[in-house]
């Protein structure tokens, strides 16, 4: 039997996919010639926690007073340079959660093996946190997508977990789901899609597949 298992952080809407907690918008779209992948991955998940506005983020963060924290965030993304060319790895973008500690929020850096990964991220949707997956590409570079659920095949007690569901910053905002890219990772059967390295696929709106690595994943939460 065919399921899906969907974050209930996120809400459906004509615009695109919505914030649970406050309605707003949740996916930013990434500019083609910055590596700031991770930071629009992490402001998507501020505002789906409720933590962050989107109009605030769109239409003030030039005028944050640099002692508040979006200040100080918006500060340290400029000293990061993800938005020139620079990209950011999974401990900068814990890093860049401290800000909101004192709103709850708990990030982990999650670093290990393939399945090790998929656990952890399907777990993180199972209990109401948000993950952000690290891929690698072919011919080197990273990217930063953030999932909002999961496909899998369950027979009788057995649940294989097959697909990520992501929404990818690189891509426009999908209107009709919740995601708009898919990173496959595991057959029916348990195995790997592709063989070596690059043992996942990532598949966009165009229906363009392109083989990848998961590296690793960083899951966000608030502590209640």
């Amino acid at each position: 039997m065919n399921i899906m298992q969907v974050s209930p952080l996120f809400g459906i809407s004509s615009n695109g996919p919505i914030s649970a907690e406050s309605g707003d918008l949740v996916h930013l779209r990434q500019g083609d010639i910055d590596g700031a992948c991770g930071p629009y991955c992490l402001f998507s998940a501020l505002i789906t926690l409720g933590l962050l506005q989107r109009d605030d983020l769109l239409e003030n963060m030039a005028l944050w007073k640099g002692s508040s924290r979006g200040g100080r965030l918006r500060d340290a993304l400029n000293k990061f340079g993800v938005l020139s060319s620079d990209g950011t790895f999974g401990w900068d973008l814990v890093e860049l959660t401290s800000y909101y500690k004192r709103k709850g929020l708990v990030a982990t850096h999650d670093e290990a093996s393939k399945k090790h990964i998929m656990q952890a991220v399907c777990r993180a949707i199972d209990t109401g946190a948000l993950p952000i997956i690290g891929v690698d590409w072919v011919g080197g570079g990273g990217h930063w997508l953030l999932v909002v659920g999961y496909q899998g095949v369950k027979d009788e007690d057995h649940l294989q977990r097959t697909h990520l569901l992501c929404l990818d910053p690189s891509l426009e905002s999908p209107k009709a789901s919740l995601w708009n890219a898919v990173i496959e990772v595991y057959s029916i059967e348990g195995a790997s899609v592709n063989q070596g390295r690059l043992s996942s696929n990532h598949w966009d709106m165009r229906g363009e597949v392109e083989k990848c690595q998961i590296k690793d994943a960083v899951i966000l939460s608030i502590d209640t």
